[in-house]
């Protein structure tokens, strides 16, 4: 199912979620704290999954079929979502139905010009901040063995500095691996560096 919802999303009010990333989970990432479950597909490399006219017309029949518009659109598929090489594409069609369109990422591919060159189409983006210590957001967000830290501040800078929309930072914190007083104000000081219209501190809940 490319199109799922609306759900009632505490961020974005009525949320129609997109999933661009099919089957099992595809990620950059294995956060300990992951929902979605563990991590199938370990890569850094950008692909096709769905075109972007499959997911537009999945979207643009689904909203046929509601009584009212969402408030946003919602890439938040089962992995990372910025490894669909035709993120900026979909996201280029879906802004036909005039309704914002939202990314959640975890900011791991923000050092490729082309991930940061799609996402800037996008009204609303979320990107995960929860560690500003390498070994940290090793045991946190245990990424992938290519992926390195430095990289991961570059692309995340570099993509603060230059986005005009709507950018949040979301920050989970684990008990016992991110939540010291000192870990937090460190964590804290690189939000404030990196200047979201909103940050957001949540625990895992289920």
């Amino acid at each position: 199912m490319i199109s799922f919802g609306p759900v009632p999303s505490r961020r974005l009010g009525q949320s129609l979620g997109i999933n661009n990333i099919p089957g099992d989970k595809i990620c950059t990432y294995a956060c300990i704290y992951c929902q979605v479950g563990a991590t199938r597909h370990y890569t850094l490399e950008r692909q096709s999954f769905y075109s972007p006219e499959q997911i537009f017309k999945a979207v643009e029949e689904h909203l046929s079929k509601l009584q009212g518009m969402p408030d946003y659109l919602t890439f938040v598929p089962n992995g990372e979502p910025t490894l669909d090489i035709h993120l900026k594409e979909s996201i280029r069609l879906l802004k036909q139905s005039g309704i914002p369109i939202a990314v959640i990422t975890n900011a791991s591919l923000l050092g490729d010009a082309g991930v940061r060159d799609a996402l800037s189409l996008a009204d609303w983006v979320s990107v995960k901040v929860d560690a500003n210590d390498e070994a940290v957001w090793k045991k946190i967000n245990r990424p992938h063995p290519r992926l390195t830290f430095k990289d991961y501040m570059e692309g995340l800078m570099t993509f603060a500095s230059s986005y005009r929309g709507i950018l949040a930072t979301e920050t989970l914190m684990v008990e016992g691996v991110n939540d010291g007083a000192e870990l937090l104000q460190h964590n804290a000081s690189l939000i404030a560096t990196i200047n979201p219209s909103r940050a957001y501190l949540s625990i895992p809940t289920r």
